[in-house]
């Protein structure tokens, strides 16, 4: 969906005297959360979560209510049509669908909060083999995970209850996760443009730009600059603040995607990363070159030298 915010908040200043002027970008955010409609009840066995957790979901956009249930899908044909749409099959190789491990069914308590699963439920096996080592292949699979979980819930049929990606990664579906949120994407243009502003104005340039679509869109963005280092990470919370405008009220945040991914690199390589997703279970992530530069707030391990 096309947001008139995008098109008309993008005002780049010309330069004067011969001096060019910082690039000034409106960051109008998505609607505010109390804005938002109740979030809805699921009573069909195919939107399946397990009792854990309390109070509301952590939606990170609005969740809407199921339309009139279309013709069932068949799982395969769901993980199908999502890895088609995606856009990158460079990580995501594969995805299979069938019953939940045993061990699972064993442990009911640790595994499904003491409520056993339909007897159709379903367990997706995703193959990604760089998502354990490589920061963008474990986004692109927490992607897919959130999406498939969305398009079964929508197609009726067998629940998606867990899933594994690669050798381990176990994830299941409970109450805490929203369904069917719709995030307020801009127009492919209007973000491409809204790349090239920012980059004006912090000093880099678009190498990779990849809009993925698990449901709706996620960019997979790769800049590159020849500003410090340093400087760079520290103004990477306000570059996203316009790339990803936010909004906040009643406890919880609205963003325009669904998922986002960063990197810069400079002459000598890659130097800072960062990545989020926030449709079902909301993570995020960061890298940098130096343990002491980077752009958001995080924990040290036990003993680490304090930074300087």
């Amino acid at each position: 969906m096309t947001r008139a915010w995008v098109a008309v908040g993008l005002t780049a200043v010309a330069a004067s005297c011969g001096a060019a002027q910082p690039v000034r970008i409106s960051a109008d955010p998505p609607p505010s959360p109390a804005t938002w409609p109740r979030y809805p009840a699921y009573p069909s066995s195919s939107c399946w979560t397990r009792a854990l957790g309390g109070g509301r979901p952590l939606q990170a956009a609005p969740s809407t209510p199921l339309a009139t249930r279309p013709r069932v899908v068949a799982p395969a044909e769901i993980a199908r049509r999502l890895l088609t749409r995606l856009g990158d099959r460079r990580y995501v190789r594969r995805i299979e669908l069938a019953s939940p491990p045993p061990i699972t069914l064993q442990h009911l308590r640790g595994y499904f909060a003491g409520r056993r699963p339909p007897a159709d439920a379903l367990w997706a096996f995703v193959a990604a083999p760089a998502a354990a080592t490589k920061m963008v292949a474990g986004w692109e699979a927490a992607l897919v995970v959130g999406a498939l979980r969305d398009d079964v819930c929508a197609a009726g049929g067998a629940p998606l209850v867990g899933w594994t990606v690669g050798r381990g990664g176990i994830g299941l579906s409970d109450r805490a996760q929203a369904l069917e949120q719709h995030f307020p994407n801009p127009s492919p243009a209007s973000f491409r443009r809204r790349v090239e502003l920012v980059g004006r104005r912090y000093g880099f340039t678009a190498e990779e730009l990849r809009l993925l679509r698990p449901r709706q869109l996620a960019p997979l963005l790769v800049v590159k600059t020849d500003r410090d280092r340093r400087a760079f990470v520290h103004d990477i919370p306000a570059i996203m603040a316009l790339l990803d405008p936010t909004s906040t009220g009643d406890e919880q945040t609205a963003l325009t995607f669904e998922g986002f991914y960063l990197e810069a690199t400079d002459a000598k390589g890659p130097f800072v990363r960062i990545e989020n997703v926030h449709r079902g279970e909301t993570e995020g992530g960061q890298w940098s070159w130096n343990r002491c530069v980077y752009p958001y707030a995080h924990s040290e391990p036990f003993g680490a030298k304090p930074c300087r």
